[in-house]
Formats: structure tokens, sequence, C-alpha cells
């Protein structure tokens, strides 16, 4: 299973976040206009869309092998 993540150190927290907008799912969330955004795993589908959206390349691909038991590890 694959999930995006948007990299804290990389992203820049921009005014007018592409990834935010154009995500198919509505999986990335600001909680106030000064706070970076963050992917909601329980919207994210893995996709990965996201990836073409961000000019920056904060956008990160975490795979998580499934583990046969529907264990929810992330």
């Amino acid at each position: 299973m694959k999930r995006a993540m948007i990299d804290p150190k990389i992203c820049r927290n921009c005014d007018i976040c592409q990834v935010e907008i154009n995500c198919p799912q509505k999986a990335v969330i600001r909680e106030e206009a000064a706070d970076k955004p963050w992917i909601d795993f329980y919207h994210c589908r893995g996709c990965m869309k996201c990836k073409s959206f961000c000019k920056n390349n904060a956008i990160i691909e975490e795979i998580k092998p499934c583990d046969g038991k529907f264990a929810k590890s992330w």
C-alpha cells in the first residue's frame, strides 16, 4: 500500500498550495493558513497525482507492505 506524505523540511508553505487545490480526494489539509499542509491518510488513496502538482518536490511516496491481517500500521 502506498501513500503520499509531505516532507515538512522541503515544503515551503506556498500561499496557494497546488497540492491542496488539486488533490482529487481532497486529502490535503491545512488547519490555519500559516500552517504547512499535511495529508490525511484516511482520505489519501495513493494515486500520487499530488507529486506532479508540487513545484518544490515535497511529496514523498511511502510504501508499507500489507501484513495480511488488515492492520492499519500507518
